[in-house]
């Protein structure tokens, strides 16, 4: 059964490397799989977690693959309750740890990408205020307003437990001196995301957390940093 259910891992993996947006085509497949499998691991079993973390990274790739219009629900939940009850087994897998962050972290990206929908809306609408009394100011003000619109709340109920499970990851990971380039990357781009719906009186050390990974992930070798953070 564990041959088969990985081959089947293997396949949906090779289709979306091959053509990311047949991810629809693998939805049934995934949930004839979830829907007669749960990870009940109490003890140690490295054997089987060589099995077990391939499967949860390409369900979850497969139900985040459109995150920007929101997670396959059931799928994206199957994978985070399966993460964390690994989690409970291999306390210090940064793997795990990584898993669930970015579980967290694409669970976000709807309200985030409704956040750049209505600042690019209210940018254009707005023109220039440059050179105008108080311009500054009613920015400030408009934008602490917006912190609590429903987009900015969810994005940070969100954001907190990614960064969370990120900041863990990159931590033993560092332990053990094989934290890598994408890693450091992911968690910056968590506590990045976390400042940017933050309010301006505490989001400075979000900034700083995530000035703090992405100096690391840049001086890995052959690790290239995504455009929108390389500023």
């Amino acid at each position: 059964m564990i041959q088969t259910l990985m081959a089947t891992v293997e396949l949906v993996d090779t289709n979306l490397n091959i053509a990311p947006g047949s991810w629809r085509d693998q939805l049934q497949t995934i949930r004839n799989a979830t829907s007669s499998l749960d990870l009940l691991d109490t003890i140690p079993n490295e054997a089987r977690k060589r099995w077990q973390l391939p499967l949860i990274t390409v369900f979850q790739r497969v139900a985040f693959s459109d995150a920007d219009n929101g997670a396959i629900q059931d799928i994206a939940d199957w994978c985070l309750r399966q993460a964390l009850t690994l989690l409970q087994v291999y306390p210090e897998d940064f793997d795990l740890m990584s898993l669930i962050g970015r579980n967290w972290l694409l669970r976000a990206q709807k309200a985030l990408a409704g956040i750049a929908r209505t600042e690019t809306g209210s940018s254009s609408s707005e023109g220039s205020t440059f050179g105008q009394p108080n311009a500054t100011t009613r920015t400030l003000a408009e934008t602490e307003l917006r912190l609590g619109l429903a987009d900015y709340v969810q994005a940070r109920v969100l954001l907190l437990p990614a960064t969370d499970y990120l900041q863990r990851a990159v931590s033993a990971a560092d332990a053990q001196g094989v934290a890598s380039g994408h890693l450091l990357t992911m968690a910056a781009e968590a506590f990045m995301s976390l400042g940017n719906v933050t309010s301006s009186r505490v989001n400075d050390r979000y900034y700083h957390q995530a000035m703090s990974y992405l100096r690391a992930a840049a001086e890995h070798p052959n690790h290239s940093l995504p455009r929108h953070l390389e500023q």
